[in-house]
């Protein structure tokens, strides 16, 4: 059973803002398609089309 934790995160920009977050080891984010920017080096993404939940 998956359980929620608090993310860390800061919000950025005035008319086009962006999100920063940062995840701790083995910590996991559902985000929108299309909405990605950018990640750090040593960040390994999986990608699961459909709910991701």
């Amino acid at each position: 059973m998956r359980t929620n934790h608090e993310i860390d995160y800061r919000i950025f920009g005035e008319e086009m803002q962006y999100v920063q977050v940062e995840l701790d080891p083995s910590e996991t984010a559902v985000a929108e398609s299309g909405a990605f920017m950018m990640m750090d080096e040593g960040i390994e993404m999986q990608t699961i089309f459909g709910d991701g939940s």
